[in-house]
């Protein structure tokens, strides 16, 4: 039995070919255009050979593989943009420095997910890094929105209640509103695509988070801390002045910062994101 397995998924571009007859298993992988590595391992039995190799191939196609026949040719695999690579770089970075993705808020902790995320960093050179601090101020960038910012209000500022009506103060701090953005970053990819579309999707049982503690503050500086792991770093801040020398357009503490409008508060919040205020209200309330 012969089967051919190729992963153009994101940046990979990689093959894994899988071959086994008795007890000898052959598996040849590596980068596609390439010979590969092989590897030959011999089993006790046939019947453990052929479990062990279907395992092994449920486990490829759970990671993105896809099969190909053998007389097929591998596709050409389109170059992705620099643009493209850092998104990708930069949601691998935060999702997999998470331990606790898919666990309970109570199990979560910001200080070890960017404790993780630092050392996950670290790994790499001073190109991905900037390209890392890159993507995070477009993204902090991207967040920095009317609606993002009435997320913040509901979550955080001070209100009161009125035959039934949540009434929000509105006070929004520069810095809380970075802080907080960079919270609703680590949260990941998805996250971040469903909740620019609906703030109410914060409430819709897809996630799990603890709203007392809505600051990530530390996330401004991981890519130079992963950076001062292996290297000196200037002012500590080498990365960081790097990006802003590079692109200054993207910063997301600029003081020509417009938002699409002007964010809404008091009793409005309560008409506009009616689900996302009773629940969130009801909760801060007990």
């Amino acid at each position: 039995m012969k089967r051919n397995f190729i992963n153009q998924n994101g940046v990979s571009d990689k093959f894994w070919n899988i071959e086994y007859w008795g007890k000898t298993q052959k598996i040849v992988f590596g980068k596609t255009g390439t010979q590969g590595r092989e590897t030959i391992k011999e089993f006790e039995d046939e019947v453990e050979c052929t479990k062990e190799s279907e395992k092994l191939i449920g486990q490829k196609i759970k990671k993105g593989y896809t099969e190909i026949l053998e007389n097929d040719k591998i596709p050409q695999k389109t170059e992705l943009s620099e643009t493209e690579k850092a998104d990708i770089y930069f949601w691998e970075a935060i999702e997999k420095s998470n331990k606790y993705k898919k666990a309970h808020w109570s199990e979560y902790d910001i200080d070890e997910h960017l404790e993780n995320l630092t050392v996950y960093l670290s790994r790499f050179g001073k190109e991905r890094l900037i390209l890392f601090e890159k993507t995070l101020q477009e993204k902090l960038s991207e967040l920095y929105t009317a609606e993002i910012a009435e997320l913040s209000i509901i979550l955080e500022s001070d209100f009161k209640t009125e035959n039934g009506n949540y009434i929000f103060d509105g006070y929004l701090s520069d810095d809380g509103f970075i802080y907080f953005r960079c919270w609703l970053l680590l949260k990941g990819k998805e996250f971040f695509q469903d909740i620019k579309q609906d703030i109410q999707a914060f409430v819709s049982g897809k996630y799990s988070f603890n709203i007392g503690d809505c600051w990530a503050e530390g996330l401004l500086y991981v890519s130079d801390e992963a950076y001062s792991e292996n290297h000196d770093n200037e002012d500590e801040s080498e990365i960081r002045d790097t990006v802003d020398e590079l692109y200054p357009e993207n910063h997301y503490d600029s003081m020509n910062r417009n938002m699409n409008r002007e964010p809404k508060n008091g009793v409005d919040l309560q008409k506009m994101y009616p689900k996302l205020v009773k629940e969130i209200g009801e909760l801060r309330s007990t």
